[in-house]
């Protein structure tokens, strides 16, 4: 098992100091800077769209983890193709075309991700992980921050590794990403369960963030 991955979701800092935000996450070592985007028609909340991530992008060097939790992805993944993020990840609820999504991603030089619903059971994925390289497992509901962990978030991973360890076998590298409630609590047990990628929000922002990053490393 490598190093767990940190994507800070910048939604939980103060909308008003999102610049300062972006050194912060660089300066704590962090692997990605977390990006949602909410649409206001998917989720219920309105937050950032591509001007406000291209000004995110040009004040850290930090890879972007672009999170769309929007209706229609099809045409909003296109509009972060010219700021290169290192993942778009889009819901599987929200389309009737993920593998062809997926494609079109990857062809523009992304990795491609695919992110369920605490609803949704993970059995969906069956041959559809393999047009992807990240799952996001949604351990809330989407569209707000601070919330607490969905317990039965931890079957969920479970079946996900399994599928994970599935691809491995054949020769793919499929990354789990958790997104919701994940602290210092929880870090450790997620990781040994088969996430890659930790998306943390208020427990980040609400404290020493270089700290707590290497809190959720298991350091």
């Amino acid at each position: 098992m490598g190093q767990i991955k940190i994507s800070p979701s910048i939604l939980a800092a103060p909308l008003a100091h999102l610049a300062q935000a972006a050194k912060q996450i660089e300066n704590a070592g962090c692997d990605y800077v977390h990006i949602d985007v909410m649409d206001g028609h998917f989720v219920p909340a309105l937050t950032f769209g591509e001007q406000i991530t291209e000004a995110i992008a040009k004040e850290s060097k930090v890879p972007l983890d672009v999170h769309l939790m929007v209706a229609k992805p099809e045409i909003e993944a296109r509009k972060y193709f010219a700021l290169k993020p290192e993942i778009i990840t889009f819901h599987y609820e929200a389309t009737t075309a993920p593998i062809r999504l997926a494609e079109i991603i990857r062809e523009n030089g992304m990795r491609a991700g695919l992110s369920l619903n605490p609803r949704t059971p993970v059995s969906v994925l069956g041959d559809l992980i393999r047009y992807f390289d990240v799952i996001l497992l949604m351990s809330v509901e989407p569209g707000y921050y601070g919330q607490k962990f969905i317990e039965s978030s931890w079957q969920r991973l479970k079946e996900l590794n399994a599928l994970k360890e599935r691809e491995r076998l054949a020769g793919r590298i499929v990354e789990i990403e958790i997104d919701g409630g994940v602290s210092d609590q929880n870090a450790t047990a997620l990781a040994k369960e088969g996430a890659d990628i930790l998306v943390s929000g208020s427990y980040l922002f609400k404290g020493d963030m270089t700290e707590r990053v290497q809190k959720l490393r298991g350091n």
